[in-house]
């Protein structure tokens, strides 16, 4: 079932990145809260407890496969839904990031906000 009020956070190092997923997310009704590293990324997840992460892959510090790997170990956020956004379209790092616990892998440059909002909605739902 879908919810309008649902937390999203997005873990995006790329300010004009998650600015525009940020915007697109708010104007369809979801309270974001934004990340810009692993490490920022797992202390907001833990204390936000937000229903889905839109995670870059290539992040400061922490790496997105990393991040996701510590949050589903951990009891207080392994039921957060997760999904991994990279521009690195190969299968091996899809295959790593699905066997690791994300819900699905979208690449960056083949969706608009729009397509955001509606995979968002469509996540939520499960």
């Amino acid at each position: 079932m879908e919810d309008k009020k649902a937390k999203i956070l997005i873990a995006e190092d790329d300010p004009a990145q998650s600015m525009m997923l940020e915007v697109s997310l708010m104007n369809a009704g979801y309270t974001v809260v934004t990340a810009a590293n692993g490490k920022t990324t797992i202390e907001k997840a833990k204390v936000e407890k937000p229903s889905l992460l839109f995670l870059d892959m290539l992040m400061p510090d922490i790496g997105g496969l990393e991040v996701i790997k510590m949050l589903k170990a951990d009891s207080a956020t392994k039921d957060i839904k997760i999904v991994a956004l990279s521009n690195l379209n190969k299968k091996e790092i899809i295959d790593q990031c699905l066997a690791a616990g994300a819900l699905d892998f979208l690449v960056k440059m083949l969706f608009v906000p729009k397509d955001i909002v509606e995979k968002a909605k469509e996540y939520l739902k499960k």
